[in-house]
């Protein structure tokens, strides 16, 4: 552990900040298309609510029972609905896949690139972490068999045991243990887009490879690092959730949308801030060559 990594989480907020720019234009982009799905969601449950009993009852706070009336009336089409959602949640993880390789090289870099260096960073990482995502696609499938395996036995011991609380406690373990190793698969593909990006990498399985060796070798530090800034995440958003149903009151559209806002600024943030600190901590382990002094000019003959 080199003597600057007790700092690393602090100085990937750091690094954030100076470099904010990355973090409105992620914003502002989920922003441009969240905005087309509420609108239509808009449109589609106005014309019910402006005629129906549900609206008087859910403009006064909501009511789930006035909610899933609302969701059965003929004119409401919870799977359109859906779709569109899904859909401009697809086109936004696309776009932050791409832009990854861009902001990887801010934080790399340390500098504000023009839209010219960040975009071509941008699309000359972006078909190697398509295929990083492939290879992250084949990782998450054992994790899927051992998910439902575990569901199976906690079914189970939770039916036929003579013990009530087991199958609760087998599936809450078993719980743990699938979310140790997803944050686990997480922090391997970082490291491995973090990798390329840094060694101007080519060839993804040997960037896959050696980022395996290096999460499995340092597991308990990236572990905690990344768990601070998940852990800033959630107590931000269970705030927001307190401050809602506390403060906000039901009619308040502009207030509950300003603290919505906030909550999605707050983890777009906190998933930049991991990021940083990843860059941060590979550049302390693997620091870039220091730059040759250029040969002194020889002086011109007579």
């Amino acid at each position: 552990m080199s003597r600057g990594e007790p700092g690393v989480v602090v100085a990937g907020a750091r690094l954030v900040w100076r470099r904010q720019r990355v973090l409105w234009w992620m914003y502002a982009i989920n922003l441009l298309l969240a905005l087309p799905a509420a609108l239509r969601a808009s449109m589609s449950f106005g014309g019910v609510l402006n005629n129906s009993l549900a609206g008087e009852r859910l403009g006064k706070g909501f009511d789930l029972t006035a909610f899933i009336e609302l969701l059965a009336q003929p004119e409401v089409s919870p799977a359109q609905l859906m779709m569109g959602s899904v859909v401009f949640s697809f086109l936004f993880f696309v776009f932050f896949l791409f832009a990854t390789g861009g902001v990887l090289e801010v934080y790399r870099r340390d500098q504000t690139l023009g839209a010219g260096e960040f975009f071509a960073a941008a699309g000359g990482f972006f078909w190697r972490f398509v295929r990083l995502l492939l290879f992250l696609l084949l990782a998450l499938v054992p994790v899927g068999i051992l998910a439902g395996l575990l569901s199976r036995v906690s079914g189970r011991l939770a039916s036929d045991s003579p013990r009530e609380m087991l199958g609760f406690w087998v599936e809450l373990g078993g719980a743990l243990l699938l979310w140790v190793l997803l944050v686990a698969i997480r922090l391997w593909f970082d490291l491995a887009q973090v990798r390329a990006v840094a060694e101007g990498e080519r060839a993804m399985r040997r960037t896959v490879w050696r980022a395996l060796k290096l999460t499995g070798a340092n597991f308990g530090s990236l572990f905690w690092l990344y768990l601070r800034i998940t852990l800033v995440a959630w107590a931000g958003l269970a705030l927001a959730a307190w401050v809602w149903v506390k403060f906000v009151p039901a009619e308040s559209v502009g207030l509950s949308f300003l603290l919505g806002q906030a909550v999605v600024l707050l983890w777009l943030g906190t998933r930049l801030w991991q990021r940083a600190s990843e860059t941060l901590w590979y550049q302390r382990r693997f620091p870039p060559p220091a730059a040759e002094p250029a040969p002194p000019a020889s002086a011109p003959s007579a």
